[in-house]
């Protein structure tokens, strides 16, 4: 099976293909999300791997939370894709493929949300060595983000841009300068393919978590 993934939730837009399992990345710190900069992104990519976009078999993306702007691009860039060809979707929650890269076993991701806040979930790594969920995702200040005892690592734009505003239960390991990548958002659609979780490209939608930003700007 070959998978294509788009990320674009944050100031690292990137693309990332898996053929005949291999997994090929082109990304861009501090990119601007647009349809443009991921398209030829992913051309450059194809071009450099001589790889067609006909045998792609799944098309994945990270559905949020994040960046608004960038969340509507990652969906319109994979359903676009997908409609082509009549492709199945995996959306990929953006937080998890922050914390699939974590160097930890109980992983706090969190991203920056503006207004000081912060988006955020817990994660557990599996034997699998993916990461599952341990709850809802949610925006919060950082000073209502209360952490488990085993809470081993905290990742993200939220921790690196207001870590003095957590509280005490914050983990000591903070891994910074972390973005949610497309190389991990292949990891986890596969895995969330072979069990079903994906839709057709009418069907993929980002996920805001911030329900009011959603509402004024769409």
């Amino acid at each position: 099976m070959n998978l294509l993934a788009v990320e674009t939730a944050s100031a690292f837009v990137s693309v990332a293909v898996k053929i005949d399992g291999v997994i090929h990345e082109r990304g861009l710190r501090d990119g601007t999300a647009r349809a443009e900069t991921v398209l030829d992104l992913l051309r450059t990519l194809c071009a450099d791997i001589r790889c067609d976009l006909g045998v792609i078999d799944v098309i994945a993306f990270g559905r949020g939370p994040g960046s608004f702007t960038g969340l509507r691009v990652a969906a319109a860039v994979a359903q676009g894709l997908a409609y082509a060809r009549d492709l199945p979707v995996v959306p990929v929650s953006s937080l998890a493929a922050l914390a699939q890269e974590a160097p930890g076993r109980q992983v706090l991701a969190a991203l920056d949300a503006r207004r000081d806040e912060v988006y955020y979930g817990f994660y557990r790594r599996e034997g699998t060595g993916l990461v599952v969920a341990c709850g809802e995702e949610r925006v919060a200040p950082p000073g209502q983000v209360v952490c488990a005892a085993d809470t081993d690592c905290a990742v993200g734009s939220g921790i690196d841009h207001y870590l003095g505003g957590f509280g005490e239960t914050l983990p000591k390991r903070h891994v910074s300068g972390r973005f949610p990548a497309a190389r991990a958002v292949l990891a986890l659609a596969e895995e969330a393919y072979e069990r079903g979780a994906y839709v057709r490209a009418s069907a993929a939608v980002p996920v805001y978590v911030r329900d009011d930003v959603a509402h004024v700007r769409s």
